[in-house]
């Protein structure tokens, strides 16, 4: 059974820190008209292909994740090059992103208990 809440937050948190940080991949990449209405539309493909699939499908979430390629190359509107690039950027500034967030949360874990 789905626990309805955790899909539905991880969702939005998905396509929030998704859209940040693939507005920024899409600048630092050299995308032509880069906006954030963009990078929120293509996030939010990635997100529900990445629920849906890992939902129904074991290896789903890497498929969506792989399949981030062609929604960054049709909703920016540019060449396969600079798709596989901001989509790189993507992975390397979610990553780092990441791991700050986790070290914030395990120093302030450490500190209150």
């Amino acid at each position: 059974m789905a626990d309805w809440t955790a899909l539905g937050t991880g969702l939005i948190i998905n396509v929030i820190l998704g859209t940040i940080v693939l507005h920024l991949a899409a600048r630092f990449g050299k995308v032509d008209d880069a906006t954030i209405v963009k990078a929120f539309m293509a996030a939010l493909i990635v997100a529900i292909l990445g629920l849906v699939l890992g939902y129904v499908y074991y290896l789903g979430g890497i498929i969506a994740f792989i399949l981030a390629i062609v929604v960054i190359k049709y909703v920016y509107a540019t060449s396969w090059g600079k798709a596989v690039i901001t989509w790189i950027l993507y992975i390397i500034l979610m990553i780092v992103l990441l791991i700050i967030v986790g070290l914030i949360l395990g120093v302030s874990y450490l500190a209150l208990g």
